[in-house]
């Protein structure tokens, strides 16, 4: 097995196990442990699956079915997470709410971005979260960098998996939803769906659809985004910078947009920097 598949299958497996652990505090229902555990076995099976290619693929296909498989079990620990979360914990919620006040005092009043350019241009920037990690294995395929591909997916799963870790121990609310009165503010109207920008609308479809509709803490998008930018620099400086870029367009939608909150944005942007630099001897 590779170093990618050892790290998919074993994270499931221990999520799977951690949802049976006893708790006498908000015990996890167990309709929601049986999820989290088909969740863990359909990673199994995946990776099982996977590893039998060799009998029925020619080696270079085998081979790169395996490279790319991981790109789609790395979503599964972020839904096994999700089923953890019960409801927000306030104490949390409010801490992280009154640091953005702090911090970006008139983004933590927002909602989500605004109908100008900038927002529009925010909410295209944040839709490139989601495929930036294949597309940075595609550029190692097309680079002639493929060798590369256990580094690549050390770093990002690593990166990606520390985050889902923690997440279970902060629930909370997206500020987008925290900061949602339950009486509209006449001074600061809730803007409808129908009045926000095309970017803001699809996103708000890919996260009513796809989401756990709760944060990753840290942020598990910057930390997989810029995981893949610094796996890419060293070996390609002017992609990597640009991959770079794109990844701080990210991060600064994702507290813009509100689906993040600051603190949640930096960790996780320390969480890959850390994991890349203590890798990077190594590898």
């Amino acid at each position: 097995m590779r170093l990618a598949e050892w790290m998919q299958g074993g994270f499931a497996l221990l999520l799977a196990i951690a949802a049976w652990f006893p708790r006498k505090a908000n015990p996890l229902p167990i309709e929601r442990c049986r999820r989290i555990t088909l969740l863990a076995v359909l990673t199994v099976v995946a990776i099982a699956f996977a590893g039998s290619t060799s009998a029925w693929l020619s080696p270079p296909w085998g081979r790169a079915f395996r490279d790319w498989l991981p790109a789609l079990l790395m979503l599964i620990p972020y839904w096994q997470t999700g089923q953890f979360f019960q409801g927000p914990n306030l104490k949390i919620q409010n801490w992280l709410m009154e640091l953005d006040r702090h911090w970006v005092e008139q983004t933590s009043h927002r909602i989500g971005t605004a109908r100008t350019r900038l927002g529009l241009g925010f909410e295209i920037a944040y839709v490139f979260c989601y495929p930036f990690v294949p597309l940075g294995l595609g550029v190692l395929y097309l680079a002639g960098l493929r060798w590369r591909v256990d580094e690549f997916w050390f770093v990002v799963l690593t990166s990606t998996y520390i985050c889902s870790a923690i997440t279970p121990f902060f629930p909370a609310m997206p500020p987008r939803d925290a900061a949602a009165p339950s009486k509209p503010d006449p001074e600061m109207p809730i803007p409808a769906p129908e009045k926000a920008n095309k970017g803001q609308r699809f996103n708000r479809w890919l996260q009513e659809w796809g989401s756990i509709h709760a944060i990753s803490f840290p942020s598990a998008h910057v930390a997989s985004t810029l995981a893949v930018s610094l796996v890419l620099t060293p070996h390609l400086h002017f992609v990597g910078l640009c991959f770079l870029f794109v990844a701080g367009c990210i991060a600064v939608a994702a507290v813009a947009g509100r689906y993040h909150y600051t603190l949640d944005v930096l960790l996780g942007a320390a969480v890959a920097m850390t994991v890349f630099g203590a890798s990077y001897r190594w590898f």
